[in-house]
């Protein structure tokens, strides 16, 4: 497991390695130079070609989303799109979900102020599509529970954009269910509702013990701290709203059921 610690986010120098060339947004692979200070031109000297993602280790590397990468949108105001990451992270804390990885605000990055995520070290061929069998079929209880939770977290925070590769199994995790991981919450948190999911196959059951507490907990959250920190990265309405989903949810005791003219996301994967 990776030891990208909160610490280390906050602090630790960056230096950007690439970027993920099929996101719609600038998002950039940066590495933390706290544990090694060389820069990418040495390491690339020292290897005799440039290095690729497998020549860095995984506990020094993290997703820098910056707000000047942002491109606009008609239905979200401009430059608020890595604010909505760090909200969708702290959501999943307080759920204790363990679902979102580490995400904090950075004013000191490289190309200005944006989100940085600790980077999860997961297998590409693995993501939602490869997983829902096993867990809809009874051989995986523990992941089948463990995507309700990700059905869960995604109703409570509007995402607008939950495709089957923003679903990771992270390397070295232990199982599967131990190691499901969800990513990509730029398109959250809207005051209307915009939820577009490919986890629709757990629509209409009943929330489970483990769900049930998660959002209990949430509740807990966002009529105290969490809710003052929300109302920091998001609008007042926005904060607002993601209680009231909460609630909804937390009272209706079922996962819902696809609504509205456009409720997957394009493309699914």
């Amino acid at each position: 497991m990776s030891d990208v610690t909160e610490q280390r986010l906050a602090t630790a120098p960056l230096e950007v390695v690439g970027r993920f060339t099929d996101a719609s947004n600038a998002t950039l692979l940066a590495r933390l130079t706290d544990r090694d200070d060389r820069p990418l031109a040495a390491l690339a000297d020292a290897l005799g070609r440039a290095p690729g993602i497998d020549d860095l280790p995984a506990a020094d590397l993290v997703v820098y989303k910056p707000r000047d990468g942002e491109r606009p949108l008609w239905d979200f105001p401009a430059g608020t799109l890595h604010r909505r990451e760090v909200a969708a992270a702290a959501v999943d804390a307080a759920m204790g979900a363990r679902l979102v990885p580490a995400t904090l605000l950075r004013d000191d990055a490289p190309f200005g102020p944006g989100s940085v995520q600790r980077f999860v070290p997961h297998d590409p061929e693995q993501h939602y599509f490869t997983l829902r069998d096993a867990a809809l079929d009874g051989s995986d209880t523990a992941l089948r529970d463990r995507l309700a939770l990700l059905a869960a977290f995604d109703v409570v925070v509007d995402n607008a954009d939950r495709k089957g590769g923003h679903v990771l199994v992270e390397t070295g995790a232990g199982s599967v269910a131990d190691g499901l991981r969800a990513v990509d919450h730029g398109v959250t948190f809207n005051v209307e509702p915009k939820l577009r999911t490919v986890v629709w196959d757990l629509a209409n059951r009943p929330l489970d013990a483990d769900v049930v507490a998660a959002l209990d907990r949430l509740l807990v959250a966002l009529e105290g701290t969490l809710g003052a920190r929300l109302r920091t990265l998001l609008s007042d309405a926005e904060a607002a709203v993601t209680l009231e989903r909460a609630r909804a949810l937390r009272t209706g005791g079922v996962l819902p059921e696809p609504v509205g003219p456009h409720p997957f996301p394009w493309p699914l994967l």
